[in-house]
């Protein structure tokens, strides 16, 4: 398939507890909007079909599935991150799905859309910062699934582990500088000071 004719789904993984901040993740009140819906605002207009990757079918979650976001479960149950890529790759109606964990609000659309152009001689690409990669602000391969499905039930959980057996493309910390300065795309909220500091970056953002 050409890379002019390939099309993305986008899967954003909404399935942790986030017990830290004793609230469903995506459903943290970011200056009077839920984070979901941020997040969901910052991908607007960049995937053929967007997917909300839960736990099970009765997520508060369901009533963000409008407008096109399509909800969808776990089919290997607490299996962490990896369980929800593989669900997505399962459920993705498109060649390629991109994947965001649903406590990340500020994603580039000038490094996504530079990893749309990647996305092809490997199974996957993903960001590597150093010594750290972002799989979970990745593009994968949805042919990948049944490796996935493989690794896990074989039990695998570490996605680490999953990346170097399917040798993704990585892109490098040079580029996603000059395409995200700030690193805003790998800004995550895991406690009440992330989410303050959150706050304080979207109303930033908003006055730019």
């Amino acid at each position: 398939m050409g890379r002019e004719s390939t099309t993305f789904s986008c899967a954003i993984l909404a399935g942790g507890e986030g017990r830290r901040l004793r609230s469903e993740k995506a459903m943290l009140s970011l200056d009077g909007d839920f984070l979901l819906e941020v997040l969901l605002q910052g991908l607007e207009g960049l995937f053929e079909e967007t997917l909300l990757v839960v736990r099970n079918e009765f997520s508060p979650l369901r009533p963000f599935a409008r407008g096109g976001a399509r909800l969808v479960a776990d089919l290997l149950p607490d299996r962490g991150p990896l369980g929800g890529i593989h669900a997505a790759l399962h459920h993705a109606s498109h060649p390629w799905c991109f994947v965001i964990g649903c406590d990340m609000p500020f994603p580039s659309r000038p490094l996504i859309a530079r990893m749309k152009e990647l996305a092809g001689p490997r199974p996957a690409v993903v960001p590597r910062r150093g010594q750290y990669v972002e799989p979970l602000f990745s593009f994968y391969s949805t042919g990948l699934e049944e490796k996935a499905a493989s690794f896990l039930e074989s039990g695998g959980r570490k996605i680490h582990r999953f990346l170097e057996e399917i040798g993704p493309l990585y892109l490098e910390e040079e580029e996603i500088a000059a395409l995200d300065p700030e690193g805003l795309s790998f800004f995550n909220v895991n406690t009440p000071e992330d989410l303050r500091l959150a706050e304080e970056i979207r109303r930033r953002l908003l006055l730019s």
